[in-house]
């Protein structure tokens, strides 16, 4: 069995490799404004099921609540596409890069008090 803290701490990886993936892009599209979108929201919570539940040993074979959570982290991902683009809010785009150093650090500190 994979500890929690082992498990969050992916999760929080992944949410931190997304936020920067999108503020690049936001960054490259010429605005200094990234606006947040009903399929962001999606794509957040896609990334940190599939953090969260990526992570196994060799040893460990692929539970069902395991194998289904990554079903849903695609759909919500495949979802995210398809959805009307809702302004939910607007942030300038150093803020993601902010905030995936906090998930960043978020993780670190976890995987660390798994040792």
């Amino acid at each position: 069995m994979i500890p929690l803290q082992i498990r969050v701490g992916g999760a929080f990886m992944a949410l931190a490799l997304v936020l920067i993936i999108q503020a690049v892009i936001a960054f490259i599209n010429g605005g200094g404004v990234f606006t947040i979108t009903l399929g962001s929201v999606f794509i957040w919570i896609g990334a940190l099921l599939f953090g969260g539940f990526a992570t196994m040993r060799r040893d460990q074979p692929a539970s069902k609540k395991q194998v289904a959570a990554l079903i849903v982290a695609v759909a919500l991902i495949l979802l995210s596409v398809f959805l009307p683009t809702i302004e939910l809010g607007v942030m300038a785009t150093y803020w993601l890069a902010m905030y995936a150093g906090v998930a960043v650090l978020c993780a670190l500190i976890l995987r660390r008090s798994a040792m």
